[in-house]
């Protein structure tokens, strides 16, 4: 039990200092599969999976069982780790699909999205977290440097629209199999 016991502690620690120290460096020297543009797609994987796996280690250590019973706040929690898939999964179809350059806008688009969505439910799991210490002890760990991250802007949107309301390559392969009338 003592062996275990410790690793667990172990693990925590690591993602503590995992959290903080790409917050702080805002995961610039995580190693990455990817190079280019995408590489900074994956790194924010990592550095929100680390802050993830912390917050939730310490809502069960803090919390418990009533974590369960704070609907709100355990939804939170799925709502991070959904957004944290829905990214990966954008990658993996991206990569999938041969990298087609003329698609970045809408990885790109919905990357940032979903990483500000993520960031979004960390600060409000956080702000809502009943032990207050707590949760400001892990909003140094999370946010070292504040909320970093913002929604997509408003001509990369453009961007996205251009490509799905013509008729683009782009369009094809997200409406492939969608029913079209001629």
């Amino acid at each position: 039990f003592d062996t275990l016991l410790f690793k667990h502690i172990g693990y925590a620690v690591s993602n503590a200092a995992r959290s903080l120290i790409m917050g702080l460096t805002l995961s610039r020297f995580t190693n990455v599969p990817a190079h280019g543009w995408k590489r900074r797609y994956y790194q924010r994987v990592n550095r929100y999976s680390a802050s993830f796996a912390l917050v939730s280690d310490v809502s069960m250590l803090v919390l418990g069982g009533t974590l369960k019973r704070k609907e709100l706040l355990s939804a939170r929690l799925g709502d991070i780790l959904s957004n944290l898939y829905l990214v990966s999964m954008v990658l993996k179809h991206y990569e999938d699909q041969g990298t087609p350059h003329a698609d970045r806008p809408v990885v790109e688009w919905a990357c940032r999205h979903l990483f500000y969505r993520t960031q979004e439910q960390l600060h409000s799991f956080l702000r809502n977290f009943p032990n207050r210490w707590v949760a400001a002890g892990l909003r140094l760990l999370v946010f070292p440097r504040g909320r970093t991250f913002s929604s997509p802007s408003d001509e990369l949107g453009q961007q996205l629209v251009e490509l799905i309301i013509n008729p683009t390559q782009t369009r094809e392969r997200i409406c492939g199999d969608i029913y079209k009338k001629v």
